[in-house]
């Protein structure tokens, strides 16, 4: 099984100026790769168009059964995520997602305002999709210079606390489609 992953963190652009993207993305990538996924990037302050290239780029490697973890920590308005050039819509990512095949398994953190945006979505997608975002609409930012934000810290808490041997993404729903 292969397992990739892909972060980005967006500290300015068109939502503003925010303390913890940057550090939440490396600290999400590390864990990450602790968990026996390849990192693919670390992507800071990027463009919309930078992400998605990286992004078409992880797609292309993924196989069925194989895993996706995708990171973004940022602003979010309704239905986007804010970069350094542009608000990237949803939609167009999931477009994206799309091409993935069937039973490839795809786990986004997405630590921004207006996560709730993910369930109106109306795209087909042939992949297993699982989102984790804050609880409450607008995310909270770290407390200080070089701070995690409260989100991917609890994020980060369960990655760490997991068993190396339980699966990335899907848990348990995954044991019971194979």
């Amino acid at each position: 099984m292969n397992r990739i992953s892909l972060h980005a963190g967006v500290s300015r652009g068109n939502g503003g100026r925010l303390r913890s993207p940057a550090v939440d993305a490396r600290d999400l990538a590390a864990a990450a790769a602790a968990r026996g996924f390849g990192v693919q990037r670390v992507l800071i302050d990027c463009s919309a168009a930078e992400f998605v290239a990286e992004l078409r780029v992880a797609v292309a490697e993924i196989r069925r059964g194989d895993a996706l973890l995708l990171t973004f920590s940022g602003h979010g308005r309704e239905s986007s995520w804010c970069f350094a050039d542009r608000d990237l819509p949803l939609r167009e990512l999931c477009e994206v997602l799309a091409q993935l095949p069937p039973r490839a398994l795809v786990l986004v953190v997405a630590d921004a305002c207006h996560h709730e945006a993910w369930r109106a979505l109306d795209v087909p997608l042939r992949a297993e999709v699982t989102v984790i975002a804050p609880r409450e609409t607008h995310a909270r930012d770290g407390h200080g210079r070089n701070t995690r934000s409260p989100f991917t810290a609890a994020v980060i808490r369960a990655m760490v606390g997991a068993p190396p041997a339980a699966p990335a993404c899907g848990g348990k729903a995954a044991h019971r489609r194979r």
